[in-house]
């Protein structure tokens, strides 16, 4: 395992972030928020940027969260959980992933049927397609009310 992999893993599990994202052993992305919105802003920074092939940690990597990884070609990416739908995603990608935790299904917050993101991907394979999706997805959902706006600490 290599220094960012370990840093990435270690911000994640001690919950100092909610996505982040390594390289040399120094954090480049350090995120907190609720929602797919923080992986939102993360990616849509890093397309523009371009730091190169990083390491990324997330809280929770469901298919929809995956296909976004797939669009910064990362060097890996862990999840505390990930979902087996996003595994296939990553591994179809050839991206190496770990986690410590598999489920199959991305619930929503209520735990009473499919996330809503990842309802808005299911029939969806291409990254660019389900990133325009979740954009759209996620401003409606911050209409009606639900806040999933990415907090600070990008460094």
């Amino acid at each position: 395992m290599t220094e960012s992999e370990q840093l990435v893993q270690t911000t994640i599990r001690s919950r100092e972030a909610t996505v982040c994202a390594a390289s040399g052993g120094v954090l480049v992305y350090q995120l907190t928020g609720k929602g797919i919105s923080v992986l939102l802003h993360a990616v849509e920074e890093e397309r523009v940027v371009g730091h190169g092939s990083l390491d990324w940690g997330d809280k929770l990597v469901g298919r929809a969260a995956a296909l976004l990884f797939t669009l910064v070609r990362p060097r890996s990416v862990f999840a505390l959980t990930m979902s087996t739908g996003a595994q296939d995603v990553l591994r179809a990608a050839d991206i190496p992933f770990a986690c410590d935790a598999l489920i199959v299904d991305v619930l929503n917050r209520t735990g009473t049927g499919p996330c809503p993101m990842e309802a808005a991907v299911s029939g969806i394979n291409e990254p660019l397609d389900a990133l325009e999706t979740l954009k759209t997805v996620t401003q409606k959902l911050a209409g009606t009310g639900h806040n999933n706006a990415p907090g600070k600490g990008s460094t």
